[in-house]
């Protein structure tokens, strides 16, 4: 079957009628088709016809497209059947039908966003590299390995479902089939070949996982991680050198998606992640901004300016995702250095300080009654009213020449002293009164009887 005549071509003897061309690659074409036995539009595959010769071929792709037939989940292209055409000239066309998913290729998609923006937005490019280890996941469970994963084997409905396909097809071309090999045929496509692929060791499921770091990278920066003129210069850079960061190229990419793609293109296959149900695990929690204790969750630290207003305006960390990789460990959050917020009563002073109030200094206590005043009421020649020596009482205080003691006496002790003072200095003068009243009255009566006699 050649190009161009496609159109009204059918396989299985009929059943499948070829409408249009959909696609086509190193090893096959896709071709819309419809399905007269159960009425429905499918997706048909005809591989070259170079692969139809090799019997090995036949019978080993036969056998994968039963294993893949046996996936069921959402994010992987469902196989209906598989067979051969055989042409008028003896030519074996072999095909696989499958599920018709209305939509684009990852390849197209990818495409257009570099055209328009230069690259995927992260969030999107993790969402479907998410949904792609969630098929692979399905598929290593059942022991089916991939080992073709590539944006042109990913499929994107119209409702934004990611659909992986051709699971089987690169399997079948790495087993027995010496004749291609020796011809130099190219097994997968080598941009997104593992290091033990391109060796040709044995692989297993983290060699799809690897494919997937070569795929992320690609959605993330627009460029392929590993490029050259020939499959042979493409294997060498696969097996000897480090791919750059996404981030060196697109500067949006985080530290924490930086070491994701980077622990996924770990060239020993014991330093990947050991599953893709892991991988997909730390994928999902990049893309949901979470922050643990592992490199991976490491995102852009949080630089704080200012001191005392970063304790009310700094926002809560929640924190930039975790994959072990040149990425440090996030460090915990200390805000910083500047004036803190004093602690409560921080600056209360104590209840007597060095500088005590006003009580703090009793004041000198003053003389009861000024003697110039107090003399005033009485005439010439009467007695002072106080006598010269001191009064029997306590001490008055002197002046104070030495530090205040700590301790200081209540308040009302210091008009106590005043008010006794008061009270004797008014008996002493009430009795010197009285003195003189009864004085005058006795002499008074004596001048009254001499008179009288």
């Amino acid at each position: 079957m050649t190009e161009g005549t496609t159109e009204g071509h059918s396989l299985g003897h009929g059943r499948y009628v070829l409408q249009r061309l959909l696609g086509q690659g190193g090893m096959a074409a896709v071709h819309l088709a419809y399905d007269t036995v159960l009425d429905r539009q499918v997706a048909v595959k005809t591989l070259h016809t170079e692969l139809g010769r090799e019997a090995s071929f036949k019978e080993r792709f036969r056998r994968e497209a039963q294993a893949v037939a046996r996936l069921q989940h959402t994010n992987i292209v469902s196989v209906f059947d598989s067979g051969e055409d055989v042409g008028p000239d003896g030519t074996a066309t072999p095909y696989i039908v499958m599920e018709f998913v209305e939509g684009r290729s990852l390849k197209d998609v990818l495409d257009e966003q570099v055209t328009t923006r230069g690259a995927m937005p992260t969030e999107q490019a993790l969402k479907i590299t998410a949904a792609v280890l969630s098929a692979l996941e399905a598929s290593h469970d059942q022991g089916l390995v991939h080992r073709d994963i590539k944006p042109a084997n990913v499929m994107v409905s119209t409702k934004g479902v990611v659909k992986v396909m051709d699971f089987g097809i690169a399997r079948a071309l790495q087993s027995g089939v010496t004749s291609m090999t020796q011809t130099g045929m190219v097994v997968g496509t080598p941009q997104y070949l593992s290091p033990e692929q391109a060796l040709g060791k044995s692989v297993d499921a983290r060699s799809d996982l690897y494919s997937v770091g070569c795929m992320l990278f690609e959605l993330l920066s627009g460029q392929l991680p590993f490029d050259g003129d020939s499959a042979f210069s493409i294997a060498y850079k696969h097996v000897q050198e480090t791919p750059p960061a996404p981030s060196t190229l697109n500067g949006a990419v985080t530290p924490a998606v930086d070491a994701l793609v980077a622990q996924a293109l770990r060239k020993d296959p014991a330093h990947r992640f050991p599953t893709a149900e892991a991988m997909r695990e730390e994928v999902e929690r990049v893309a949901a901004g979470e922050q643990g204790n592992t490199p991976l969750q490491a995102s852009t630290p949080l630089v704080i300016g200012e001191g005392p207003r970063s304790v009310h305006a700094a926002p809560s960390l929640t924190n930039f995702p975790p994959v072990g990789g040149a990425t440090p460990p996030p460090q915990p959050y200390r805000p910083a250095p500047g004036p803190q917020t004093p602690p409560p009563y921080a600056q209360t002073p104590a209840p007597f300080p060095q500088a005590p109030p006003q009580f703090a200094k009793p004041p000198q206590t003053p003389q009861p009654f000024p003697q110039p005043q107090f003399q005033q009421g009485f005439p010439q020649g009467t007695p002072q009213p106080f006598p010269q020596q001191p009064m029997p009482g306590p001490p008055m205080p002197g002046p104070m020449t030495g530090p205040m003691p700590m301790a200081y006496p209540p308040p009302a002790n210091n008009s106590n002293g005043c008010s006794t003072a008061l009270i004797v200095v008014g008996v002493i003068v009430g009795v010197i009164v009285l003195a003189i009243i009864i004085v005058a009255i006795a002499v008074a009566g004596s001048t009254t009887g001499t008179s009288t006699y």
